[in-house]
């Protein structure tokens, strides 16, 4: 969502947003992008604020519910009724450039994830965000090969090399940028004390 209140505070009204984020890197796709997630988001449109979907919203940031009795009327993201067929030509080559935009994407194999920037942070923070935090977590305890190295413990090693390859800045990016990453560190933190009041408790058995 940050990025989206800043392009959308920043950028002259009459500039188009389209928000995006391929969802992999030059590592994990370092031989094609064929099957990689490619999420986005048109944000706006001739000076109207969309949802995920393509619907309007108002400024308030919800689906405008208030209409007029004609189909074809909405309310814009200043709230003030307008005809979806004012300024069509500017809504169609809005539209037409941001459909060539990712059809670069989608002709190149990606899985083209149309989703709101809200609800991308809400599944990043539990995904990409925890990958990272769990691979630095365990950098951070110097974890080596063995000899008897297991293949999930491999995996640990894989997963160390592969977070810590990447900057602090990107780390950080992911935690200070989403408002969802320091629930996420909580929860953490509350499992790892569950699971370790677990354990305390067994040694009675």
């Amino acid at each position: 969502e940050h990025p989206r209140s800043v392009l959308l505070q920043l950028l002259p009204e009459e500039c188009d947003i389209l928000c995006t984020h391929p969802m992999f890197g030059p590592d994990s796709a370092r031989d094609s992008w064929r099957g990689q997630t490619f999420v986005y988001e048109r944000t706006r449109i001739d000076k109207v604020l969309l949802g995920e979907s393509g619907e309007k919203i108002n400024k308030s940031g919800r689906l405008a519910a208030e209409k007029t009795d004609k189909e074809s009327s909405f309310v814009d993201s200043q709230g003030t009724i307008r005809d979806v067929h004012e300024n069509s030509n500017a809504h169609v080559e809005g539209m037409d450039r941001m459909e060539r935009f990712l059809s670069i994407w989608e002709e190149e194999g990606c899985q083209m994830t149309p989703l709101s920037c809200k609800d991308h942070d809400t599944y990043a923070a539990d995904s990409q965000f925890i990958t990272h935090l769990m691979g630095r977590i365990l950098g951070q305890q110097g974890l080596q090969p063995t000899p008897i190295d297991t293949r999930g413990f491999q995996s640990v090693l894989k997963l160390i090399e592969n977070t810590n390859a990447d900057s602090f800045d990107l780390f950080y990016g992911l935690y200070k940028f989403n408002r969802n990453s320091g629930d996420t560190i909580e929860r953490l933190r509350d499992a790892l004390d569950t699971i370790t009041r677990s354990l305390e408790e067994h040694k009675s058995y």
